[in-house]
């Protein structure tokens, strides 16, 4: 009873925390080398009075590079693109282009939707002058990391109706603190109530397909996923169970447990950052190999 009262009273300054070092940029990261850019606002979705936009980081090497759609947290209902400048400017550094997204949030767009607008925003990122379209991964925390799941498994992608293909998916995941199995949550908890638009016991199957865990296939691109063993946000069962689906599939995965919690892995842990910055360049060099 204690324990929870305390985090009752603790959260809102463990929120106003968050949000000072977030408003910050995440300055504990690498800063973009002399010739290296970031462009804001730009837009990737422009329609029916809909405008979504992100954060653009082109490295000093010119010509088409790999790239990296990066996707924030937030509980799928607030947080912005600026959240991940620390990963954009680390992976600018490294090379890569790299672009924080944005995408409509809950309880007033439900899901899929928020899978919709990630998945546009990865074809955007892939077709962009400055990147090679067959070298695109997705990285994303917490809520991102979920959606960057379901992009690297294909989940919910029609296919086109003139080819008969289906969607791209990324070349390789990343995926922190990742909201793997929806029934590992609260079945009545607020904020996948929100997102689904009713509790697990009125649409079980809905909750189910949200599932990254589901969509799981020997088809999937090499993961690598971390998660802070004291997470109390997102339990660290959720990544434990992933790489166990993945790995009795035969798919590439690569699990990262590390120490602290769910924000204190997001907001200082720069070296599991690394490890899984050179997992991406390993991927892409091997991905280039193959062309």
């Amino acid at each position: 009873m204690l324990a929870r009262q305390w985090r009752r009273l603790a959260r809102p300054h463990l929120a106003a925390l968050t949000a000072s070092v977030l408003a910050a940029g995440c300055a504990l990261g690498p800063s973009l080398p002399d010739g290296a850019q970031t462009l804001n606002d730009i837009a990737f979705l422009e329609q029916d009075g809909i405008r979504l936009t992100g954060d653009l980081y082109l490295p000093v090497a010119e010509g088409r590079r790999p790239a990296v759609l990066l996707i924030h947290g937030g509980g799928w209902r607030n947080g912005d693109p600026g959240q991940m400048a620390h990963l954009g400017r680390r992976l600018a550094a490294a090379g890569f282009v790299a672009y924080s997204t944005s995408y409509r949030f809950a309880p007033e767009y439900r899901h899929p939707t928020q899978l919709a607008d990630v998945r546009d925003a990865m074809t955007w990122l892939a077709e962009h002058d400055r990147v090679d379209p067959d070298r695109v991964a997705v990285w994303g925390y917490s809520a991102g990391a979920h959606l960057a799941l379901l992009l690297g498994f294909g989940a919910e992608a029609d296919a086109d109706a003139e080819t008969g293909s289906a969607p791209r998916r990324p070349v390789a995941v990343v995926a922190g603190g990742s909201p793997s199995d929806f029934e590992r949550f609260d079945p009545n908890g607020r904020l996948l109530v929100n997102l689904m638009g009713a509790a697990r016991d009125e649409d079980p199957e809905g909750w189910r397909r949200a599932s990254p865990i589901h969509w799981a296939d020997a088809q999937s691109p090499p993961i690598y996923l971390y998660h802070g063993r004291q997470d109390r946000v997102v339990d660290v069962g959720h990544s434990r169970e992933l790489e166990a689906r993945l790995d009795g599939l035969g798919a590439s995965v690569h699990y990262d447990e590390v120490a602290w919690g769910h924000f204190w892995v997001f907001l200082g842990n720069r070296s599991v950052e690394q490890r899984a910055t050179n997992f991406l360049k390993q991927t892409f060099n091997d991905n280039g190999a193959r062309r």
